[in-house]
């Protein structure tokens, strides 16, 4: 479980979060939507301990047991035990002097394995992202921006997260890819139970995994809402807006969603 009780940000005097609030149960996803500068990304970096971050109460209950609690002030930690982040621009991500294979292992290198463990360990999760193991050689330059991803993907696996957070990892790909990688998420998700905390333009993608919707505006929660109940019934009139210029710009069905979610969109 993620609970995230009352977290505001200021930066400079500017209030860029405003009592934001929401509760995930483990194992689900919550996609985070609203247009740009609605403080999406400013979140994920909060809850990582990158942005100064005020709060009641963040709590975090691994599968493992472990339990993380703070109060207060939130700044320059090392982020959530048990969660990785993976980002936007997978290439900008990679270390481009490293080979796929040695950027994939460095997330578990202070866990000191063999070197047949580790190898063990870095093919398991090229399988899970669906890359072959020729893939480990080859440097970011040398690889196309989807099989970038998957390793970005990889290198979060590997470190066994309890929650991974997202930051608009499809923006970047084609369309077919983007179903592709989304297909592979879900899959990795239902394997091992993982938490997924995801900031998205694409209400389609949204429609099709999102267990939970969290809208920001300005700063501040417009919507917070199980998935389903959302598109049926978006709680304000700016959701509807993004939810009908959605299906005007074809990423969502034209009809309601009255019941279940549209699997096609990314299936």
């Amino acid at each position: 479980m993620l609970s995230v009780d009352h977290l505001s940000l200021s930066i400079a005097g500017n209030l860029i979060l405003d009592d934001v609030s929401f509760s995930l149960p483990g194992g689900q996803t919550l996609c985070v939507a609203g247009e740009s500068g609605s403080g999406k990304s400013s979140l994920l970096k909060a809850l990582n301990g990158l942005m100064p971050a005020r709060f009641e109460q963040l709590v975090f209950n691994p599968k493992t047991g472990f339990a993380v609690t703070h109060a207060g002030h939130w700044q320059g930690r090392p982020g959530l035990k048990g969660s990785r982040w993976v980002m936007q621009d997978p290439i900008a991500a990679l270390n481009p002097k490293l080979t796929l294979g040695a950027s994939i292992a460095e997330s578990i290198f202070s866990k000191n394995l063999s070197e047949a463990n580790l190898e063990n360990a870095v093919s398991t999760v090229l399988s899970d992202v669906d890359l072959p193991s020729e893939m480990t050689t080859r440097k970011p330059s040398e690889v196309s921006l989807g099989q970038a991803q998957r390793a970005c993907l990889a290198r979060a696996l590997i470190a066994s997260p309890d929650l991974v957070f997202f930051d608009e990892p499809l923006s970047a790909l084609d369309a077919i890819v983007q179903k592709q990688i989304a297909k592979t998420m879900k899959q990795i998700q239902e394997r091992y139970g993982i938490t997924f905390v995801i900031v998205t333009h694409d209400l389609g993608f949204a429609a099709a995994f999102a267990d939970q919707m969290l809208v920001l505006r300005d700063g501040k929660v417009e919507a917070y809402q199980v998935a389903n109940s959302f598109f049926a019934e978006p709680a304000s009139r700016y959701c509807r807006d993004l939810i009908e210029a959605a299906r005007d710009l074809g990423s969502l069905p034209q009809a309601p969603l009255s019941s279940g979610r549209p699997a096609e969109v990314y299936s």
